[in-house]
C-alpha cells in the first residue's frame, strides 16, 4: 500500500489563504459597488450645484436688465415734464457707467424712433418694424423678450448683441400716453463670461438655448457655426427639464437642464461620464493593488502561522539530523508546544543529557583558553602610546587648550571602553571601527598634520559581528610603518564591503612607504619575526591572523598587497553572520 504524505504547513497555510483571499474579493467587490455609486451621486450632485449657480448668476443679471427697462420706462412717462435730448442723456450716462449695454432706443408701434442713445437715427422705421425683437415685442409675447445672439442689422457695428425688448407707455407734450417698443442691447459677452468659465470636467461645458430651441450661448459658437461641431438638440428638446445620461457621438454624458425664470431659458449642462467617473478608475487600480497586497500578506502571515505551529517539530527533526552527523547541542523546549510535541521533545533531551554535559565541559575548556589568550594580548598594548597621549594631555593642557584636552581624553576613554569589555570577545563592526576612530583621533592629534583617514561603513552591516581588536593593530602598523616616514600628508583609508552576500571584507589601506613582496609574505608566516614590525609590544598580524582562522575558519583571515614607495592594503575576510545588539559597558 503506498504511503500517502503530507506537509501539515502546506495544508494549512493553503486552507488559510483560501479563506482570506475569498474574503478579500467579497469585501473588494462590495466596496467597489459602493464606491462607484457613492462617487456618481457626488459628480451628479456637484455638477447639479455648478449649474444651478449659474442659473441664479444668470437670473439676478436678468433681474439687473429688467431694473435698467424699469428705469427707461419710467423716463418715458415723464416725457412731458423732460425734453428728450434731457432723457438720452441719461441714458447715455447709464450706459457709459456699465459694459455690458451697448445701446436703449425706444420706437413706437409704426418704428419711429423716439429716443435713442445712438448719435444718429439713421434706422428706417419700414426696417425697424422687420426686427424680430420689435414684432416680439409689439405683438405681445410675453411681458418682454430675448433674442439670441446677432449681429444688430439696424447698425454699423458687427459686434454680437442680445437685445430685450418690451412694450412701454410714454408721455407726449400733451400729456397722452401712447405705446412704444424699448429696446435694450446687451453686450453678448456680459452673458457668455457667466458660462463660458465654468468646470464641469476636464471637457464638459454649459451651453443656453432659448425658449425656441435656438442656442443663446456655446463655448464653440463659433465651430458649430461653420458645421464643424454639432450638439445634441433633439435629446434636450427630448428632455426639456432635469437630469438624463445619454450618449452622443460615443461618449456617454451627464446633461442637466434648468430653466432661467425670467426669461424662459434653458441652462444646459454636458459633463462627459468617463471623465466624472476617472477617480474611480484610480480607486478600482488602488483597490486591486491592496486586494493583490493583502493576499500576499495573508499568504505570508498564514504560512508564519504555520510556521510556527509546525516550528517545534522541525527544530527536533534538525536537531535529531545534527545528532546522527555526530554534532551535539542542546535543544530548548519551545514556550507554545503542545503537549505531543512536548513529550518528543523531553525524551531527546533525556537522551542528550550525558552528551551535552561533556560537551559544555569541553567547551567551557576551550572558551578559557582563548579568553586568556586575547587577555594577554590586550594586556601588550603599547605603554609608550598611553604615556605619549596622557603627555600631550598635560601639554594642552597647560596652554589652556581644554577642548583639544576634552577630545583626546574623550577619544582615549572610547579606545579603551573595548579593551575592558572582558567577557565580551565578539563585537559588532561599528564598535570595532568606533575603537579604530578613537585611536586615529588620538594620533592624528598627536601627528598634526601628518595624515588624515576616512572610515566607510554601511549601515546595514554595522551590526554584524566580529572578534574583538583586528583592525587597530593593523592601523598601528599602517602609522608607523607606513606613514611616519612620508615627507608628505599620509592617508588612511578603512572601508568594510559585503562580498557574495557570506562574506564581509575589511581594508586598510595607506599611501605611506609600502613594502617588498618579500616583506610583506613573510608577516604572516609562523617561522617569520615580522610578526608585527614594531618594537615588540603591539598585537601582531600573524596573532590576528590565527585568531580569526581559530573563531571562523582556515578561509578566513589576513592578505597583505604592498609595494614600495606606493602603499600597503590589508584586506580582512570575515563571515557574514547575523547581526548582535552592541556591547554595552557599565562605567
Amino acid at each position: 500500500m503506498k504511503r500517502e504524505v503530507f506537509s501539515i504547513r502546506t495544508l494549512f497555510s493553503a486552507a488559510m489563504a483560501a479563506m482570506i483571499v475569498t474574503f478579500v474579493l467579497i469585501i473588494g467587490s462590495l466596496l467597489s459597488t459602493f464606491f462607484a455609486h457613492s462617487m456618481q451621486e457626488a459628480a451628479l450632485s456637484s455638477t447639479e450645484e455648478i449649474i444651478t449657480q449659474v442659473n441664479s448668476n444668470l437670473d439676478f443679471y436678468i433681474s439687473d436688465i429688467i431694473g435698467v427697462s424699469d428705469y427707461a420706462r419710467n423716463l418715458a412717462r415723464t416725457t412731458s415734464n423732460l425734453a428728450a435730448d434731457d432723457i438720452r442723456l441719461r441714458l447715455e450716462a447709464l450706459i457709459d457707467s456699465r459694459d455690458d449695454l451697448i445701446r436703449i432706443a425706444a420706437f413706437d408701434m409704426d418704428g419711429r424712433t423716439i429716443v435713442s442713445t445712438e448719435s444718429e437715427r439713421l434706422w428706417k422705421p419700414e426696417d425697424v418694424v422687420m426686427e424680430q425683437w420689435f414684432r416680439r415685442a409689439r405683438d405681445g409675447e410675453g411681458d418682454f423678450f430675448f433674442t439670441g445672439p446677432h449681429t444688430q442689422s439696424l447698425s454699423p457695428s458687427e459686434d454680437l448683441v442680445i437685445s430685450y425688448s418690451t412694450v412701454i407707455n410714454y408721455g407726449d407734450i400733451n400729456r397722452k400716453t401712447s405705446p412704444a417698443v424699448l429696446l435694450i442691447d446687451l453686450n453678448f459677452n456680459a452673458v457668455s463670461n457667466l458660462s463660458e468659465n465654468v468646470n464641469l470636467s476636464s471637457s464638459g461645458y454649459i451651453y443656453i438655448i432659448s425658449n425656441d430651441g435656438n442656442i443663446v450661448f456655446h463655448p464653440r459658437m463659433g465651430e458649430i457655426g461653420k458645421g464643424t461641431f454639432s450638439e445634441d438638440l433633439e435629446s434636450v428638446e427630448e428632455h426639456v427639464y432635469g437630469t438624463y445620461i445619454s450618449e452622443f457621438e460615443g461618449r456617454k454624458r451627464l446633461t442637466i437642464i434648468q430653466t432661467v425664470s425670467q426669461t424662459r431659458w434653458r441652462i444646459v449642462g454636458v459633463a462627459f461620464m468617463d471623465e466624472l467617473l476617472h477617480p474611480l478608475f484610480f480607486f478600482r487600480l488602488t483597490l486591486v493593488f491592496l486586494m493583490i497586497t493583502s493576499i500576499i500578506v495573508a499568504t505570508f502571515v498564514s504560512r508564519g502561522i504555520s510556521n510556527r505551529l509546525t516550528r517545534p517539530l522541525r527544530i527536533l527533526e534538525a536537531e535529531m539530523r545534527d545528532i546522527k552527523e555526530g554534532v551535539s547541542t542542546t535543544i530548548p523546549i519551545p514556550k507554545s508546544i503542545s503537549k505531543e510535541v512536548l513529550s518528543l521533545y523531553r525524551s531527546f533531551n533525556s537522551m542528550l543529557s550525558r552528551i551535552q554535559e561533556l560537551v559544555a565541559k569541553v567547551k567551557n575548556t576551550e572558551a578559557v583558553k582563548r579568553q586568556r589568550e586575547l587577555d594577554a594580548l590586550q594586556a601588550k598594548i603599547n605603554p609608550h602610546f598611553l604615556y605619549n597621549t596622557l603627555d600631550s594631555v598635560v601639554w594642552m593642557a597647560e596652554r589652556g587648550n581644554n577642548q583639544g584636552v576634552v577630545k583626546m581624553v574623550t577619544a582615549l576613554a572610547s579606545l579603551f571602553r573595548i579593551s575592558i569589555a572582558k567577557g565580551h570577545d565578539t563585537i559588532t563592526l561599528k564598535e570595532e571601527l568606533s575603537h579604530v576612530r578613537s585611536y586615529l583621533e588620538i594620533q592624528s592629534m598627536r601627528y598634526k598634520d601628518k595624515f588624515h583617514f576616512v572610515i566607510e561603513l554601511p549601515e546595514d552591516l554595522e551590526n554584524c559581528p566580529t572578534i574583538k581588536l583586528i583592525v587597530q593593530p593593523i592601523v598601528e602598523n599602517s602609522i608607523y610603518h607606513g606613514i611616519k616616514y612620508l615627507q608628505d600628508e599620509g592617508l588612511i583609508s578603512i572601508s568594510v564591503m559585503e562580498k557574495d552576500g557570506k562574506t564581509i571584507v575589511i581594508s586598510v589601506k595607506d599611501n605611506g612607504v609600502g613594502m617588498s613582496a618579500d616583506v610583506a609574505a613573510s608577516l604572516l608566516d609562523k617561522n617569520s619575526s615580522h610578526q608585527h614590525l614594531s618594537d615588540g609590544n603591539g598585537i601582531g598580524l600573524q596573532n590576528i591572523d590565527e585568531r580569526i582562522k581559530l573563531s571562523y575558519g582556515d578561509e578566513y583571515g589576513l592578505t597583505i598587497d604592498s609595494e614600495l614607495d606606493e602603499g600597503t592594503e590589508v584586506i580582512i575576510t570575515i563571515p557574514k553572520l547575523n547581526p548582535i545588539t552592541p556591547v554595552v559597558i557599565k562605567r
